[in-house]
């Protein structure tokens, strides 16, 4: 019989960047886990399993596809990305390590507090937390956000081999755009942004919904255009990670992505594009649907950055936060401490700490 300190969950690619640097922990401690691979993604035309597949042989983590053979293993926590699934793996005790933090309202709903463990970011998150289910306040513990750990493995050094293997220059400012799927600002920008923002490298990673699904190929038709600028390096679907874009970029613009909040905690000026394409649904009720899809009690924490609400302002924004790079500091670092807790690379430690206090 196998016996493993932890079955890693893997549904999608988009949970790996949480997973990975807590796993290295593991690894690192001698604990035996194991990553589960599903293939199950009926819309998914770039097979991600082949890309979950690709990221743990590189990073020589155990893996297997689906969970034949697993019934008869032991197995201490199932760590999960999201929701508590229906499985036949024989675990002990649940972890959430969530996938996100920001404006979704997902993060809060009472399926995502069903682990024995729910790992929270930041000190108004867990308050929030215990306030909506008191019933569970034993089971939330703030950690941190354990996708940043990796930002600090980048030394200086690292970060300008990182650029150059990126076609990009070195001399110049970097600016890291990393939009969502929806609501997004995509729609919004310009086909000429990269010739607009010319003097800078510019990182565009979009969200991985948006090469999936078939109602997003306008977005992609733009994407076709802005990759063949020279400024730019354009993250494909393989690029799973935001975290070394983060370590070698000195600015974000982003808009209802929780990519907001997590550049932010690494006291880097962002932006956020509050021009954003809305679909007839939205318009012809309001602000109803999007007060819904979104976490309302989160939209005071917009003031972290800069707010744009044309794309015609972006350019002067840009130039104004990269001459005054520290006018925002303080509410970064007062947001950070809320949403996103503490950032000091050891976040992976405390989980596994915690994980084995709990046995």
């Amino acid at each position: 019989m196998q016996n493993y300190f932890a079955v890693f969950y893997t549904e999608y690619l988009y949970y790996i960047p949480q997973f990975l640097p807590v796993a290295r922990e593991l690894k690192q401690r001698d604990l035996p886990f194991l990553f589960v691979v599903f293939d199950n993604h009926k819309r998914d035309v770039f097979n991600q399993n082949k890309y979950l597949i690709k990221v743990c042989e590189n990073e020589k983590i155990p893996y297997q596809i689906g969970t034949s053979g697993l019934e008869s293993s032991s197995v201490e926590y199932l760590v999960c990305g999201n929701h508590l699934p229906e499985t036949n793996i024989p675990y002990k005790r649940s972890v959430l390590v969530d996938h996100g933090i920001g404006t979704k309202a997902g993060s809060f709903t009472e399926g995502n507090c069903k682990f024995d463990i729910r790992f929270a970011e930041g000190e108004l998150r867990l308050k929030k937390l215990q306030t909506m289910f008191p019933n569970h306040t034993d089971k939330f513990v703030n950690v941190g956000f354990s996708k940043l750990d990796d930002v600090f493995r980048y030394t200086a050094e690292k970060r300008n081999e990182m650029i150059k293997n990126l076609h990009l220059d070195p001399k110049k400012k970097t600016i890291l755009y990393a939009p969502t799927f929806y609501p997004s600002s995509i729609e919004k920008m310009s086909k000429k942004f990269p010739e607009h923002f010319s003097e800078y490298n510019i990182i565009i990673k979009p969200h991985y919904f948006s090469f999936i699904r078939k109602k997003y190929a306008k977005q992609r038709e733009k994407f076709e255009i802005w990759k063949e600028y020279s400024n730019v390096h354009f993250a494909t679907f393989e690029d799973y990670n935001l975290a070394p874009f983060y370590a070698i970029s000195d600015l974000l613009i982003t808009d209802e992505s929780s990519a907001l909040f997590e550049f932010a905690a690494l006291n880097k000026p962002v932006i956020c594009n509050r021009f954003v394409h809305l679909r007839w649904s939205y318009k012809l009720f309001g602000s109803y649907k999007l007060k819904k899809r979104m976490e309302s009690f989160l939209l005071k924490y917009r003031d972290i950055g800069e707010n744009v609400y044309s794309y015609n302002d972006l350019k002067p924004t840009v130039v104004a936060e990269f001459n005054e790079p520290n006018r925002f500091q303080q509410k970064r670092e007062e947001y950070t401490k809320n949403l996103v807790g503490l950032t000091d690379g050891k976040v992976s430690e405390r989980i596994v700490n915690a994980m084995l206090n709990c046995i």
